[in-house]
């Protein structure tokens, strides 16, 4: 990311403020860094919404940059004299609709304002015309409320001098043979297991998959060593074991930078980088796209300053959020865990660690000399915003832990992190005919014959698609272990 700076500062507008941040950053992380989380609401009761996944996903940072609706602020560099604005609720009358609403929940069933008011025709008009909008985003910039038209579609037919068309190069790649979508720890083992031409893809613009920046910081870190923490200087070691092999195999060709974004049938597939648009077809399709951050179900779990680990090495790593001196709450179990409090940790944060699982016990003891705060035997119950910066998370003992009924603990922190099962990434498999069951043990809907963190079969149209990792629903631990066959051990 580049932007024209005045000294060291880049200087943009916000809510009609001027102000300024470091440069070479993401627009959601200067509003961070100048104490603005909320950067959205929710549609249906208000609620207000920050940065969640940081990797343009969800739709929790969209907002008005330069006079354009709808922007990723997660992914859309800072620049200088860019104007930042909110998009508030269609109609002065929308916040109090959604706090009605919000007070009157669970009156309503799931979905109701996709189900009511259909019959007669004439209710049906007022409710899409008057009342579905009160709660939406705002209106597109100089349209008038009287505009419920769309506006006439432009004429295409020479799109060279027509300003009103976006230009989207594409092009299309062919059949690419064997195709390995995601160069983590798992996708570059599956590259190097294979015996023909294999184009190993990956969004990252490097093999390593979504830890490795982290991972290898924190290998050079002088100050949190991972070597005290054997869970991460396993994976360390596995991720550089497995790039060392993947360099040495001239049948594979990585192309980083491209995201996988569509499959269609039988066997294609829509790729794309900041600017192009590729498709391309595969007669093998091994899918190792990892898994997303899943926060779980409870209050509050939408509030600004409440991420997961996957968001959090993003927004380290790529974007350089500042958090020396803040307080984090790492909250959860397994590789995440460790791997975030310790990356927070190299970078000067506070940590106050509740661990919801057994085991790691050099990892404890490591905790323990790095002057950590830690709790056991806790369950989150609920987060609160206190203030516009900081969170209070709500802890009551685990079913299994002894104590008073109804007790609880509050710890207030400047954000948290949430570190559980990730939810494996299924969207192009399913879109390509892969039958898909809930499977809440291994995170959320994998193929229906995954076993031991993998899956092998047939497409419809006869093509092979493997699915390993954690899009198979393996944890990141089972990864970094697995032998040189790529079994899980």
């Amino acid at each position: 990311m580049s932007s024209e700076t005045t000294g060291n500062q880049v200087t943009f507008t916000f809510a009609g403020k001027s102000l300024s941040c470091r440069p070479n950053t993401t627009v959601a992380v200067a509003l961070w860094e100048n104490g603005i989380r909320e950067l959205s609401h929710s549609h249906k009761y208000g609620r207000a919404r920050g940065v969640s996944c940081a990797r343009g996903h969800c739709t929790s940072c969209l907002m008005r940059v330069d006079g354009i609706p709808n922007v990723r602020t997660c992914h859309t560099p800072v620049q200088q004299g860019m104007v930042v604005e909110k998009q508030d609720a269609g109609a002065f009358y929308g916040p109090p609709l959604q706090k009605v609403l919000s007070i009157g929940g669970n009156l309503f069933p799931v979905g109701f304002y996709y189900k009511w008011f259909t019959q007669p025709a004439v209710l049906s008009r007022v409710f899409l015309d008057q009342i579905r909008p009160l709660t939406g985003v705002g209106r597109i910039p100089d349209l008038t409320r009287s505009t419920l038209a769309l506006p006439s579609a432009p004429d295409v037919s020479d799109a060279s001098n027509n300003p009103q068309i976006e230009k989207v190069e594409s092009t299309n790649l062919g059949n690419l043979g064997c195709i390995v979508i995601g160069a983590g720890i798992s996708g570059m083992k599956a590259a190097c297991a294979q015996d023909d031409q294999v184009t190993l893809i990956d969004e990252h613009p490097v093999p390593g998959g979504q830890r490795a920046s982290a991972l290898e910081t924190l290998a050079k870190s002088t100050s949190t060593r991972i070597e005290r923490f054997d869970v991460l200087a396993s994976a360390h070691k596995a991720l550089v074991a497995a790039k060392d092999e993947l360099v040495s195999f001239p049948n594979i060709q990585f192309r980083g930078g491209l995201k996988a974004v569509a499959g269609y049938r039988p066997n294609g597939l829509v790729l794309r980088n900041e600017t192009h648009l590729f498709t391309a077809t595969f007669d093998r399709l091994i899918w190792n796209a990892g898994a997303l951050d899943s926060l779980g179900l409870f209050p509050g779990n939408d509030t600004p300053g409440v991420m997961g680990p996957r968001a959090l090495f993003r927004l380290l790593q790529r974007d350089g959020l500042e958090v020396k001196g803040q307080r984090v709450l790492v909250i959860g179990g397994g590789m995440d865990l460790w791997l975030s409090a310790a990356l927070l940790s190299s970078k000067g944060a506070k940590i106050n660690l509740v661990i919801t699982e057994s085991g790691y016990q050099s990892e404890v003891s490591a905790a323990v000399d790095l002057g950590w705060q830690l709790t056991t035997g806790l369950e989150l119950a609920e987060i609160q915003n206190r203030g516009s910066q900081a969170i209070e998370a709500t802890f009551t003992p685990m079913s299994s832990t002894p104590g008073p009924a109804h007790s609880h603990m509050r710890l207030q922190a400047d954000f948290a992190v949430i570190c559980r099962r990730g939810k494996p990434a299924y969207d192009i498999p399913y879109q390509l005919g892969t039958k898909l069951s809930a499977q809440p043990d291994l995170g959320g809907f994998v193929a229906r014959e995954t076993r031991m963190g993998a899956f092998s079969g047939k497409l419809p149209g006869g093509h092979e698609i493997q699915i390993q990792g954690e899009a198979a629903g393996a944890l990141p631990d089972q990864i970094s272990q697995t032998t040189s066959e790529g079994e899980l051990s």
